[in-house]
């Protein structure tokens, strides 16, 4: 059993309360009430965002629902007994009993649906269950561009503490439980966006310069500058708790040279789109944030520089989930 997995997915840290973002006029963020039982589908939305941790959790309803806190969002069970029998006893889903939380938003025009999912690939059944999951929310919102957000570990020695990465190719790098598929070693490409934005113009630009800073200061002193977003390249996906270090001991590096960021579950996305049936030519875009940067091999062995990232994302995972989310709001103003 991978302790580390569950720790990192159910960490919910006890953070003070976010410094007022300055939205630009008319595109705050505004929540959209809603009626609804969590047997029923998902209300058809322009775009879905979905995120993973409960610190991620935390800091994505308050930034896109602010006054509506992940505590007060919607349960989601719709079919919930076909997907009972596939989880195991390391799944927070089979303990929560229900297969996410979400709330509606509004960015301008655009209804945005806020998702956070209790399954994921290295805690759930082998079939694996967040694929057929990502397949049934897609169908039932049926959005013009799915994001897929939260933390990440940092890969490089450039890439610093908070840094967000948008990106819309990923690579499966699966070395466990999924070994033995057919795609534990295969890379997806994304279609092309060409309503998204390039390099650092429109409100990607304003996310970074005016809207991120305003919170920066909590990721000091492990940071030293404020984050910065950068656009292109891989996400990395593995089935195991395990990270970047100068050493490169896990080969994640190696794996992917693309790639900026390593995590659990993006890949998934990429994977359920590919299949058969699948909505064709949905748009998809990875945002992630540099939750616990490229470890430094010099602090030990992998035990004490798992213990450091651990710490690390403790620290600071809420915060730079932040800078992630505001993210997400600038791809979305800039659909508008």
């Amino acid at each position: 059993m991978e302790d580390e997995v569950l720790a990192r997915l159910t960490y919910r840290p006890a953070v003070e309360a976010l410094t007022p973002i300055p939205w630009p006029e008319k595109l705050a963020p505004m929540v959209i009430e809603q009626s609804t039982s969590g047997v029923d589908p998902l209300p058809k939305s322009d775009v879905l965002v979905v995120t993973w941790t409960e610190a991620e959790f935390e800091a994505l309803a308050d930034v896109l629902t602010p006054g509506h806190p992940s505590t007060e969002w919607a349960h989601y069970t719709k079919d919930w007994s076909v997907y009972e029998s596939q989880l195991t006893d390391r799944s927070p889903a089979k303990e929560a009993r229900r297969l996410g939380e979400y709330a509606l938003t509004g960015i301008g025009t655009k209804h945005v649906l806020c998702f956070h999912s209790q399954l994921h690939l290295a805690t759930d059944g082998l079939a694996p269950p967040i694929v057929q999951l990502w397949r049934q929310i897609i169908a039932e919102v049926e959005p013009e561009l799915v994001i897929t957000t939260g933390t990440a570990g940092g890969i490089g020695t450039t890439t610093a503490l908070g840094d967000v990465f948008v990106v819309n190719n990923a690579k499966f790098n699966c070395t466990k439980g999924f070994k033995d598929k057919t795609w534990a070693q295969q890379r997806f490409e994304g279609p092309p966006i060409p309503d998204a934005p390039v390099g650092t113009t429109g409100y990607l630009a304003e996310a970074q310069n005016a809207l991120i800073p305003v919170n920066a200061g909590h990721l000091r002193p492990q940071a030293t500058r404020d984050p910065q977003i950068s656009v292109g390249g891989d996400v990395e996906t593995v089935d195991y708790f395990g990270f970047a270090d100068t050493d490169d001991s896990y080969g994640i590096l190696k794996n992917d040279p693309s790639a900026h960021t390593e995590e659990m579950d993006d890949a998934t996305l990429a994977l359920a789109l590919s299949l058969p049936s699948a909505i064709s030519g949905t748009r998809w875009l990875s945002i992630r944030n540099a939750s616990d940067p490229e470890v430094p091999s010099s602090i030990g062995d992998l035990e004490a520089q798992k213990q450091w990232a651990s710490q690390i994302y403790q620290k600071y995972g809420y915060w730079t989930t932040v800078g992630s989310a505001i993210t997400c709001w600038a791809v979305i103003a800039d659909l508008d």
